[in-house]
């Protein structure tokens, strides 16, 4: 039986997948349909007895892991939640934030002896990796928000608590773990080098890719990184371990070092580099795989791509299965399945004698690559560019470059007679990055928004087709129709259902407690009005906007911290203009500022107009009529005019108990108000990551 660990891997990591994405109830329904296909197929002589027992046994020992992980390992953590006691434990991750605020992930214990991991968002109290944190107040089970599933985040990390806000946390420190210091104390320092000698958008960038320091890179880089589909670019990843060992392996070569100690010093870069950079998912699954290749001809053993990515995905998850529902990992491993597996026998029969023929093999492989990670994308992103497998295969040898010249700083020190040249350097190719980025956008300014929730179950059947359309077929060009024949009903379904909300009256009111902003769209126009001007509410706009693939907007209307949310706006919307804007009359706007590229209006009451609606904001209320239908929203609700309003929503009210209307609702998460034609309406919650 051909690639054993294949027949093995791949079960295991499904069933991982969606016993940790589902309810166990619904896996347990689900296992006896997977036994009863598999029947099918050895029946009709699709795959053979053995590789039905492997198939058997792995996804039975997949569901059993999930089970012992969650009875052994979650339980006694998450019998803490919502009690009060204490914790004792190492600091294994930090992170500073404005403020003078801090986040810790420690692992220790609790007062009743339970080991586990806690994730405490406190003070910064200059904590460092190894330092010790005693813990004393309430804990509770993590949440995420509009925006971010922090639950998924940090299970795949093994952490399932949090401490409260109000938690009493003193720092203990310690000697330990010199040697991990010192390492990211060099990595900061080298950061710092870099971006003091090429600029703030060169050096965040490299500093990104070498070092994995994201906060380094600027809204400009990050924003064209998004739309050209290349942000595992600035996440530390296989392609530059992989690129940074090949200098290791090439000096090897040269110096005709033996394979073992080759080896040897491979998995001390890996080590070296995994430590530094924090050890992130796809530089361990990376390393792994890696090592995998490097020690086959060591026991006289071929390499195959496929099994050691399947090696390394059930290494990765055998100590926690909750890993699978990582966005980095299964990028990681969709990713390098692409590459490493599907575009090499995609594009095996092509010629690479001829300079075209070379680029179109090349472009090809991008576009596997691409297709391999897209149902990943539509996922746990709000979009995905159409432009990547282009932008890719531009602008990924500029930074191949980058990445490599970086290293050689990093190399020497950062000591400036190699430093400023190489740094100088960065400069050149950064700004050539930039404009082949900004060009690339305007040629291809398309993406695929992700708002409508049955894609990623369109996806998955889709998907589900073109894998039985090669097993059945085994031939490339069936594969390639299959994958195309996809996209299209995939770019039609999302057209269809694009088409049929314009012809809705959506109102999303957006944010979380005392957040609100309101996006009403209709027929391909959109109004944004900001109702308490929050930090965040930019943010959610983009994020919203983004999602249902809105590129403009007919007006944008702020109601608080006008002159604070001019800024936050221009910079979360930066891309998307708008016909008009408007700030309150007693906010200053100088005579030859634009707020989204227009000039702004000073109002106190502001008035949008149409034939089939008009929208009216005044003291922080929006009153919105379509048709027949009345709408009130706001913050603080109180005194509302003697009107028929069929919905009243606000985030308190503050009237007369009395007189509180019929149709009160109150917003605690973000939620869309969708009116259909025939004028019946109805209030669903959203969620925007």
């Amino acid at each position: 039986m051909k690639r054993k660990m294949v027949w093995i891997g791949v079960p295991w990591l499904l069933t991982l997948y969606l016993t940790t994405a589902c309810r166990i109830s619904v896996s347990m329904c689900l296992l006896p349909a997977v036994f009863m296909l598999l029947g099918a197929f050895r029946l009709f002589r699709r795959i053979s007895t053995a590789q039905l027992l492997c198939i058997l046994v792995s996804v039975c020992l997949a569901f059993g892991s999930v089970l012992l992980y969650r009875g052994v390992v979650m339980k006694p953590v998450l019998a803490h939640d919502g009690t009060y006691g204490t914790f004792s434990g190492k600091v294994i991750s930090c992170t500073a934030y404005d403020g003078d605020k801090a986040s810790y992930q420690v692992k220790g214990s609790f007062g009743d002896g339970a080991s586990g991991k806690l994730l405490v968002y406190t003070d910064d109290l200059g904590a460092d990796y190894g330092d010790t944190l005693e813990i004393a107040g309430g804990f509770s089970a993590l949440s995420g928000n509009a925006l971010w599933n922090g639950t998924a985040y940090y299970q795949a990390k093994g952490i399932f608590l949090e401490a409260s806000a109000d938690a009493y946390v003193r720092c203990v420190p310690t000697d330990h773990a010199k040697t991990v210091r010192m390492l990211r104390q060099y990595r900061a320092k080298i950061s710092a080098r870099i971006c003091t000698l090429a600029g703030t958008e060169a050096g965040g960038l490299v500093s990104a890719m070498l070092l994995g320091t994201k906060s380094t890179i600027s809204s400009e880089t990050n924003a064209l990184l998004t739309q050209q589909g290349m942000r595992h670019v600035a996440s530390v990843s296989g392609m530059h371990l992989v690129l940074l060992l090949s200098v290791w392996m090439a000096l090897s070569k040269r110096i005709r070092l033996d394979r073992r100690l080759a080896f040897l010093g491979a998995f001390a870069w890996i080590l070296f580099y995994a430590v530094l950079v924090e050890t992130p998912v796809s530089i361990l699954r990376a390393g792994l795989m890696y090592l995998l290749v490097l020690s086959g001809p060591l026991f006289f053993r071929r390499a195959d791509t496929l099994n050691s990515l399947c090696i390394a995905g059930i290494l990765m998850t055998l100590f926690n299965p909750y890993r699978m529902q990582d966005a980095s990992f299964l990028l990681s491993l969709t990713g390098t399945f692409g590459i490493g597996v599907f575009a090499p026998w995609m594009t095996a029969r092509l010629s690479r004698k001829k300079a075209c023929s070379k680029l179109g093999k090349q472009f090809l492989s991008m576009c596997c690559v691409s297709a391999a990670i897209f149902p990943v994308t539509l996922l746990y992103f709000r979009e995905v560019s159409v432009s990547s497998p282009v932008a890719n295969l531009f602008l990924l040898p500029l930074c191949s470059l980058m990445l490599l010249l970086a290293f050689c700083i990093f190399m020497t020190g950062g000591i400036g007679i190699a430093a400023k040249p190489i740094c100088f350097l960065l400069k050149i190719l950064y700004d050539c990055w930039s404009l082949l980025a900004h060009g690339l956008q305007r040629i291809f300014p398309l993406a695929f928004p992700v708002g409508w929730d049955l894609l990623p179950l369109l996806a998955a059947v889709l998907l589900v087709l073109v894998c039985f359309v090669f097993w059945v077929k085994r031939r490339r060009s069936f594969v390639a129709l299959s994958l195309a024949a996809s996209f299209f009903l995939l770019s039609v379904g999302e057209a269809v259902y694009t088409v049929g909300r314009s012809n809705k009256f959506i109102i999303a009111v957006l944010g979380q407690e005392q957040e609100m902003t309101l996006l009403i769209s209709y027929q391909g126009k959109t109004d944004l009005i900001d109702l308490t001007g929050n930090h965040r509410n930019p943010e959610m706009a983009a994020a919203y906007l983004t999602r249902h693939g809105i590129r403009q907007l007919q007006s944008v209307i702020l109601t608080k911290r006008a002159p604070q949310m001019r800024v936050a706006y221009a910079a979360a919307l930066e891309s998307i203009p708008a016909a008009e804007t408007v700030v309150p009359a007693a906010c200053w706007v100088p005579s030859d500022s634009t707020f989204l590229r227009t000039k702004p209006q000073n109002l106190d009451a502001a008035v949008i107009a149409d034939s089939l609606y008009q929208i009216t904001v005044a003291d922080g209320i929006a009153e919105i009529t379509y048709g027949n239908l009345h709408f009130c929203i706001g913050t603080k609700l109180e005194n509302l005019p003697q009107e028929q309003w069929n919905v009243v929503l606000g985030i308190s009210w503050n009237g007369n108990p009395d007189d509180v209307p019929e149709n009160l609702y109150q917003k605690t998460q973000p939620m869309e108000l969708i009116v259909s034609p025939d004028g019946t309406w109805t209030m669903q919650t959203i969620v925007l990551y």
